[in-house]
């Protein structure tokens, strides 16, 4: 294509400028990626439920190792190309073709390293299906670093309609080689064929709407820019490495579980992680995505900036604190009751993680206030105090207690990250602990008092689905009533407001902002 096709193609020189304001996309992209998430969440909860019953620990153990190592040999998302793409705001042949040659390059590292590293995988022991998931994940992810550049402009255009629908139809498509492999007897290569198969059907939805509604960017001139990759590099990295730091606190224990423990027992600490991570899966979509923009947006009126963050940690502690009730009362029914029998060794893990269930969405609003007030490199110190706080944690107190002691560690590590975060954010702004725990904790105590009762008075003759039935329930519906007793003005207040929010329209936000 010649550069004057190029000039006059659309979105070439700077991105895409939308008619809509700002706060406007922000809220409808936000509202297809919360949509997205929900389903995704929702329809797996469903498919797992079955898959489960017919898979054994030790393969979710392997599967689960294996995506530590993708995580680490994982070049692309280290190198935050997206996000210096996002910050660069020009649209052109220059800049995607920077970009897909940078990309290619980490992605092509990244296969290097999964090869490379299956020998000695195997020598240190590790199970024979590691490597393999390790190597099929990351050639998969190669295969899709093509597409990424028309995915990253959709991003950096809050454009999560698309992305959202892809997800959501392949995510339904691929349960079904996972589910015919299981039945088959081939339930080694069932959750990867379900991973690949996502992520190819994925790919697929995207090529097709890159035909359809993104071809303008096939009609430019694309090529590669020294000057513009090393820019592209020097911002990217260090987003890249506070986000790459963040996804390895999220797979680094599973790594010492597996490696001291072995698979089986990391098999039952994933599911017993999986579903404890439930409240979370819940409420990041709506906080963490609002969180950030609405902190940035008020970094200047103190006043206003701390009624928010204390009614985004009131929210989430609530919210956070009713399901893991739920799922702590019902436990040791709901789990066998699901997953059947053979999980029921993954009940007490379960209960520790429920702890993690409560503290992650905090540490999630701590990490939104940081970044919304412009401390995004006391996120990355943040996380490195973390991270090594739960590589030493986590390796004593598993080889003391097992997965026990790895949960705890994980425990260990939320604490310790909020203690120092809130050291860290006094300064800049003062936050009412007070008016935000209060009354969810006191709330906690007379839930579990009322279920103690409720215990002796029931007893344990139930079958199983009545028993799970009534415990979630007063999870649910006793802790509400407990914190309307606790702070009846404070809670309906609060509430109403909440809903007033809720049902603002687009046209609203847009107006306010």
């Amino acid at each position: 294509m010649s550069d004057a096709g190029e000039r006059l193609s659309p979105s070439t020189t700077t991105t895409t400028q939308p008619t809509e304001p700002l706060a406007y996309r922000a809220v409808r992209g936000g509202f297809w990626s919360v949509v997205g998430s929900y389903f995704t969440i929702g329809f797996g909860f469903i498919a797992n439920i079955a898959l489960i019953r017919l898979l054994t620990p030790a393969i979710y153990g392997e599967f689960a190792l294996a995506m530590f190592f993708v995580t680490l040999f994982d070049l692309v998302s280290k190198s935050g190309l997206n996000y210096a793409f996002a910050h660069h705001r020009t649209v052109n042949g220059e800049s995607l073709g920077t970009l897909l040659v940078l990309s290619l390059l980490m992605a092509g590292g990244s296969l290097a390293l999964a090869i490379l590293s299956a020998p000695i995988l195997l020598a240190a022991g590790y199970a024979p299906m590691v490597p393999v998931i390790i190597a099929a994940a990351i050639a998969v992810q190669f295969v899709g670093i093509w597409l990424w550049p028309f995915a990253v402009v959709l991003e950096s255009e809050l454009r999560f309609k698309p992305l959202a629908i892809a997800t959501s139809i392949a995510t339904v498509l691929s349960y079904i080689p996972a589910f015919g492999l299981a039945l088959n007897g081939q339930g080694h290569y069932s959750l990867l064929a379900q991973y690949l198969t996502s992520s190819l059907l994925a790919m697929a939805a995207m090529c097709v709407y890159l035909f359809r509604a993104q071809r303008y960017l096939l009609q430019m001139r694309w090529r590669y820019s020294p000057t513009l990759a090393r820019r592209f590099l020097r911002f990217g990295l260090t987003t890249g490495l506070g986000n790459f730091i963040s996804t390895l606190l999220v797979h680094v224990d599973n790594f010492i579980l597996g490696t001291l423990a072995g698979t089986t027992v990391l098999g039952y600490y994933d599911r017993a992680y999986r579903v404890a991570q439930w409240p979370s899966q819940l409420l990041l979509p709506l906080v963490g995505r609002a969180a950030v923009f609405t902190y940035n947006q008020l970094r200047d009126d103190q006043a206003r900036l701390q009624r928010s963050v204390t009614m985004v940690m009131w929210t989430s502690a609530n919210l956070a604190i009713s399901i893991a009730l739920a799922l702590f009362f019902s436990a040791p029914e709901l789990v066998p009751l699901l997953f059947g029998a053979q999980w029921a060794p993954a009940v007490p893990l379960l209960r520790i993680l429920l702890v993690v269930s409560v503290l992650r969405p905090i540490w999630e609003n701590v990490w939104a206030i940081l970044v919304g007030l412009g401390l995004p490199r006391r996120v990355v110190e943040l996380s490195l105090f973390q991270l090594a706080v739960l590589v030493i944690a986590g390796l004593l107190l598993t080889w003391l207690f097992s997965a026990a002691g790895t949960a705890t560690a994980v425990i260990l590590m939320l604490l310790g990250g909020l203690a120092l975060a809130y050291l860290r954010i006094k300064p800049k702004l003062a936050i009412d602990l007070r008016s935000a725990f209060s009354g969810p904790l006191a709330a906690l105590v007379l839930t579990v008092a009322g279920y103690l009762i409720l215990v002796r008075v029931i007893g344990n003759d139930l079958p199983a689905w009545a028993a799970t039935a009534w415990k979630i329930g007063w999870g649910l519906a006793g802790f509400g009533l407990s914190a309307l007793l606790v702070q009846p003005k404070q809670f309906i207040e609060r509430l109403a407001y909440i809903w007033a929010l809720w049902r603002r329209s687009p046209a609203h936000v847009s107006a306010m902002v």
